[in-house]
């Protein structure tokens, strides 16, 4: 990376962090420091349009509640200057075509991040070139001494013309553009210099009205697509924009022109991407729709004729006399005939070491083959070929290694970039999996004792297979699995997913000594038994050296080196189980524990086992509290610092187990969260807390408002703004339910944590931010939270009479906080130095043991209220 250079100010618009993250990840090859941000609204993108002003804009197209087409749309209006990208994972052919006619610059595919950065800096030089245009275009109007030194040294080719059509400024890029030097283009007439001859006659007789109709002393702006000519003879598209001036009397008709090239192509490109892409859709139901793999590829012919715009498709299959045999065949029937009477094609040896190419391009007949269909093509069926004016377009391999090939063809030939070769080559791919998942579909005994994505034992056959082990000799058996394995299937795709569990099952499986039993039950899981009476640290050494050699070199996936990481869990049977269940339960239970500690293996233990066993049970009891109603609620009240007056009250949840009594929030909350039951249990205590604080006003005691927690599952619920909506619509704001959440969490999707707290505010809800100053805002951040109070954490209330730097902190706190129009809320206070201490600073309010510990409802409001 230079430091040199000015930093690229990059906004995302984008709704998923990992793709930011991906995107910047590839945007280091740019060499230049990056600023980023991210929004997902349409408030938000105006907001950092006017503030951060960005070189660039890269969006998703399609994110919920907001379009990258709406998008386009406010940069355009906004930011017009602003070069716009879309980086996506599908889009349609219209769609495409039209985001780029409204001004987007370009389109990458997300599964092809490798074309951002020539396509950002295509955008860039664009953008730059764009303002220079227009920075010349202005400069004409105002002066004609200075537009004829602009039009000299502009990027564009500029031409004037005099009424009667003749030439009369020709620029040096109009020069290089159209191939007559400025000597030569002076003095003749525009249509027999740049206009193809079909199109003169059109061009003089818009010349003739022009002249007939009069736009003297008007100036206006026409932009205008058409054809050019070189003087070769070469006709490429232009773009043009146009404009009569008259001076001094002399009206002359004035134009930049652009050569469109690659616009165009691009344009095609994207259509043609489309349509594959459309193809590729449209798969995945032509596979449920299909009863077998011949019903399948007569489908996938039709769809590349009829939504990919081929003008024929064909499939051929390899057979055990390695010959190709054309199968299946839609499209141009004259097409279809000439293949088909190619019959049986014979196929060469492959040469020593070759390595298979997706394509072969044969300069002599324009056919592009694969090297599987390549080594012996006859001559007579070159000649049929080229006698019925077909030409392979492409023809792709199908399967690794390869069982068939799939033959476009249309009247032109073409050639495919690397965009398209990917894209047909996943639609190979789609075809080869959809092929293999109806052969095992047929199989379903296959199914039932193996694993589809690698073909090894899978939990049934192991679950029958380890019992009669155990009975002959005591076995070592573990479970492994591979770290951050959702990462691999969520940024590179299901296949890549399941070759990586392939490469890994099968360098795993090699380790093993000869009769180990190996199998996959599921998921990124492994499970493995071998003999051995070693005791379990022994067999845990084992296990541990035994990953080790499996990782220490990284795994070939899709040509690419990939580092996978493996942990473990370890137990011997029968000494830690008996029976099939207690087995897998127990490797489960001791690998959860793994993951969790970061231990690369552990071992069995009765007392995980235990620990195991009371966590499914602490989760039934705490299911079955949810059906019961058996949740209380505590209220810890909160003073006013200066009026020492009670101002309200946090809710705390509290669980009164039938056996055990009062369980400790530490042990139940965490519980709740793993499993989801936050969720209703979270309901639940708003719920309730707000019948509490209208019990409250009905009694004439106004103003007391009672805090609830969220929680980061809570938070990031889909429909938790909306279940908030539900319960407090009905008061129109006029109720005294708040809302508390820590620091750390809301920095961890910032955006998406500035709306929910917004939407809660804009429901009458105070927000306020817990545990502060135990996190990591920002103040840039803090300045934009939609927040009403700060509530400093107990740990710093503790040492607030003991450290002049934790009393000079708490003290710039509650100045930055007043400085917002927050509020300072302080926990933890149990000595009356303390609140001394924060009433001098100014602290609004207080809470802690020494004004009043959480107790029930009841309680309180015989304590506080009554």
């Amino acid at each position: 990376m230079n430091p040199t250079l000015a930093s690229l100010k990059i906004l995302f618009v984008e709704d998923s962090p990992e793709d930011v993250a991906l995107n910047l990840l590839a945007l280091r090859e740019l060499g230049r420091p990056l600023q980023s941000e991210c929004v997902s609204s349409e408030s938000a993108l105006r907001e950092a349009l006017e503030r951060f002003k960005p070189d660039i804009v890269l969006s998703d197209f399609s994110m919920p509640g907001f379009s990258g087409m709406e998008a386009l749309r406010i940069v355009g209006t906004v930011s017009p200057e602003t070069p716009f990208l879309f980086v996506s994972g599908t889009i349609g052919e219209e769609l495409a075509i039209e985001a780029m006619q409204r001004g987007a610059s370009d389109y990458v595919l997300k599964d092809n991040l490798r074309r951002l950065k020539p396509a950002i800096e295509r955008a860039l030089r664009g953008a730059a070139e764009a303002r220079e245009r227009q920075q010349m275009q202005r400069a004409l109007r105002d002066s004609e001494e200075r537009a004829r030194s602009i039009i000299d040294t502009s990027y564009d080719a500029f031409v004037s013309i005099d009424t009667d059509g003749k030439i009369v400024i020709w620029n040096a890029q109009a020069e290089k553009m159209f191939g007559w030097s400025r000597a030569e283009a002076i003095g003749r007439t525009l249509p027999e210099t740049i206009i193809p001859p079909q199109y003169r006659q059109a061009h003089e007789q818009g010349l003739k009205q022009f002249r007939d109709t009069g736009h003297r002393g008007r100036v206006f702006d026409s932009h205008v697509e058409l054809t050019a000519q070189h003087r070769d003879g070469r006709e490429f598209p232009i773009e043009l924009t146009i404009w009569p001036l008259v001076t001094g009397g002399t009206t002359t008709i004035n134009a930049f022109l652009r050569d469109v090239t690659v616009r165009v192509q691009q344009e095609a490109k994207i259509q043609h991407l489309a349509r594959i892409q459309a193809v590729l859709g449209a798969l995945g139901n032509a596979i449920l729709r299909s009863s077998d793999t011949q019903a399948l590829l007569d489908m996938t012919c039709r769809l590349l004729v009829e939504q990919g715009g081929f003008k024929a498709a064909v499939i051929g299959v390899g057979t055990p006399e390695n010959t190709l045999e054309l199968t299946n065949s839609f499209g141009d029937a004259g097409v279809t005939e000439v293949v088909r009477g190619f019959g049986s094609i014979k196929l060469g040896p492959a040469e020593p070491n070759e390595r298979p190419s997706t394509r072969a391009f044969r300069e002599n007949e324009k056919v592009i083959i694969s090297d599987f269909a390549a080594a012996a093509v006859p001559e007579f069926l070159k000649a049929k070929m080229i006698r019925a004016k077909v030409a392979a377009q492409i023809a792709l391999p199908i399967g690794t290694p390869p069982w068939g090939v799939l033959g476009l063809y249309s009247e032109h030939p073409q050639q495919f970039d690397d965009d398209e070769i990917a894209l047909l080559d996943r639609l190979t791919a789609e075809i080869d999996y959809a092929r293999d998942f109806i052969a095992k579909s047929e199989r379903l005994q296959y199914l039932a004792y193996h694993n589809p994505a690698t073909g090894l034992p899978g939990r049934t056959a192991f679950r029958e297979l380890i019992l009669p082990r155990i009975e002959q000799r005591p076995q070592v058996v573990a479970m492994a699995d591979i770290d951050r394995f959702r990462y691999f299937n969520h940024s590179r795709g299901r296949g890549f997913g399941d070759q990586l569990l392939r490469e890994v099952g099968a360098r795993l499986q090699s380790l093993l000594p000869a009769d180990a039993l190996f199998a996959h039950p599921g998921d990124d899981a492994f499970v493995f038994a071998y003999p051995s009476d070693v005791a379990i640290d022994s067999a845990v050494g084992q296990i541990e050296a035994l990953l080790a050699r499996c990782c220490e070199q990284p795994f070939l996936v899709d040509g690419e080196h990939v580092r996978a990481q493996l942990h473990a869990s370890v137990l011997l049977a029968p000494a830690h189980g008996r029976t099939a269940d207690a087995i897998e339960h127990g490797l489960v239970a001791v690998l959860a524990e793994a993951q969790k500690r970061e231990h690369p293996v552990l071992a069995f233990t009765e007392e995980l086992r235990s620990r195991a066993s009371r966590r499914v049970e602490l989760e039934r009891d705490l299911r079955h509290a949810l059906e019961t109603d058996a949740f209380e609620l505590y209220l810890q009240p909160k003073f006013g610092a200066a009026s020492q007056r009670l101002t309200g009250a946090e809710a705390l949840l509290r669980w009164r187990h039938p056996q055990r009594g009062m369980v400790s929030p530490a042990e139940f909350i965490p519980v709740l969260e793993e499993s989801g039951l936050i969720i209703e249990v979270g309901a639940w205590v708003r719920r309730t807390a707000l019948n509490i604080c209208q019990r409250w006003r009905e009694s004439g005691q106004m103003g007391l408002r009672i805090a609830v927690n969220v929680s980061a599952r809570e938070l990031r619920q889909l429909n938790f703004v909306s279940e908030c909506e539900e319960l407090l619509i009905p008061f129109v704001g006029e109720h005294d339910l708040d809302i508390e959440i820590t620091e750390s969490m809301l920095m961890d999707d910032i955006g998406q944590s500035i709306q929910v707290l917004q939407a809660l505010r804009d429901l009458g809800c105070k927000v306020a931010i817990d545990d502060f100053g135990t996190g990591y805002s920002s103040l840039n951040y803090l300045s934009r939270l939609p927040a009403d109070t700060l509530k400093i954490d107990q740990s710093f209330v503790a040492l607030l009479a003991l450290s002049p730097d934790t009393l000079s902190l708490v003290t710039n706190i509650i100045g930055l906080a007043h400085s917002l129009g927050l509020k300072v809320c302080a926990e933890g206070v149990e000595d009356d130095e303390q609140a001394k201490l924060l009433r001098l600073l100014r602290c609004d309010e207080l809470q802690g043991y020494l004004l009043g510990r959480p107790i029930p409802v009841s309680e309180f409001e015989k304590n506080f209220i009554n």
